[in-house]
């Protein structure tokens, strides 16, 4: 570990860290040998404000999150963070236009990402599913449509909603203006948007260390980090922040840390991400995703899940959720078992 997290190549690609960023990682001045990933990030942002722009002119309201933006909040430089992708949040009833819209401008759908056809299908997806992705092969940009910010938090989609109509605000960027979470709400997402993914990339922890704290609302933070039962998950990064960067945020709270989320987390950030997971990755991430928030009401929601798998929606015609949950165990074992 050790010596993987001192080589440069490993940090830029494993963990998608900018060579400006490993230089303050690694105390080195050689980000300017590596000019060409800063022009590769200046095309990304080209095309994110021409399919923002059309996005706009179509009268699509959307918020922006992560992305050229974060980076220019953050370092005052928007090619600092390295961009593989734009995500943007938007109401569910916009889909199928932003759809279109990105259709008509050279988007496809991602490989792997799917659109039911039929409108009861449509309607199962879009209620347990987040986002859809799509690619460009003219300019290499992937664009992530969200309709909902997160699943299963430890509150409900009609909360989170509200959450977000009073957390967000506007900002202008290259002669445009943006909405984007309060900085609060938006250092809250980046801490659970983290640690759902287990930090398995180094640059999300970068973007907490490097935050501008000094511009947040600490008690509005707390409130929120208390409204969404957040507690473990800010001294979880509390942990990873001492461990790989010898700092913290300047906020602790008394919750109780479970040790396999610190641990499993740990071996996620100090191993090679694969594109397969077996069924001990599966209950093991399963163990962890329980273990990150508490309450009833969150353990309810994550159990919900387990007999219903959006991918079998193209697989089995039914206008029925109880249908998929019966469908469930075939596909599990014809996918993970046989292999079909």
């Amino acid at each position: 570990m050790v010596n993987s997290l001192q080589n440069r190549s490993y940090l830029n690609r494993r963990h998608r860290l900018s060579h400006q960023q490993i230089d303050r990682f690694l105390h080195e001045n050689r980000s300017k040998e590596f000019l060409h990933e800063k022009l590769k990030q200046l095309e990304i942002i080209k095309s994110f404000l021409q399919i923002t722009d059309i996005l706009k002119q179509k009268g699509i309201y959307f918020i922006n999150l992560k992305g050229p933006l974060l980076s220019y909040r953050i370092y005052h430089d928007p090619t600092v963070r390295i961009l593989h992708d734009i995500d943007i949040l938007i109401d569910k009833k916009q889909i199928e236009r932003v759809m279109n819209i990105l259709f008509e401008n050279g988007y496809n759908l991602s490989e792997g990402a799917f659109w039911p056809h039929k409108k009861n299908q449509q309607e199962l997806f879009i209620n347990n599913i987040h986002h859809l992705s799509f690619f460009n092969k003219g300019n290499n940009l992937c664009v992530e449509v969200h309709w909902v910010l997160m699943h299963e938090l430890s509150i409900s989609k009609g909360k989170l909603e509200e959450f977000i109509s009073v957390n967000t605000e506007e900002i202008e960027f290259a002669g445009r203006k943006f909405n984007v979470f309060t900085k609060e709400f938006e250092l809250l997402y980046l801490l659970i948007h983290g640690s759902r993914h287990k930090w398995h990339r180094l640059k999300w922890l970068f973007d907490i260390k490097d935050y501008p704290l000094a511009e947040v609302n600490y008690k509005t933070f707390n409130t929120l980090v208390n409204l969404l039962n957040a507690e473990r998950i800010i001294n979880q990064a509390n942990y990873l922040l001492k461990k790989f960067f010898n700092t913290q945020l300047p906020f602790t709270y008394n919750a109780r840390l479970p040790k396999y989320i610190v641990s499993y987390s740990m071996r996620i950030i100090n191993s090679e991400i694969s594109k397969k997971r077996s069924n001990y990755d599966i209950i093991n991430n399963f163990r962890y995703q329980w273990l990150i928030f508490p309450g009833i009401y969150y353990k309810y929601k994550m159990l919900l899940q387990i007999p219903f798998s959006p991918r079998d929606i193209p697989l089995f015609d039914s206008s029925y959720k109880t249908m998929y949950y019966m469908y469930r165990p075939f596909s599990f074992i014809k996918r993970r078992i046989l292999h079909a």
